[in-house]
């Protein structure tokens, strides 16, 4: 009986985990080793670059449309006027 109520203490709890871990060992986890692979690139490779400034085409925008304006003094239909709109 005396062994019994050491279980269920939590010295006796304590020990009975150590002793189940003990004879659990878990096996040492491998590690990978990642070996490093040179690309296979295909051609000139070790060039040395020896510029002083780098020519890029530059865009070219399109010219914005211009539309013309045509500013009148005074207004070309006046109040009452009817309008013909063709549907």
């Amino acid at each position: 009986m005396q062994r019994r109520k050491d279980d269920l203490t939590f010295e006796g709890a304590w020990r009975n985990q150590v002793k189940e871990e003990a004879k659990e060992i878990a096996p040492a986890e491998k590690k990978e080793v990642k070996v490093h692979e040179a690309p296979a690139f295909r051609g000139q490779r070790d060039v040395v670059e020896n510029r002083a400034q780098i020519r890029m085409p530059t865009k070219q925008q399109p010219a914005p449309e211009k539309k013309q304006v045509e500013v009148v003094s005074e207004a070309s239909s006046k109040e009452g006027d009817d309008f013909d709109v063709e549907w």
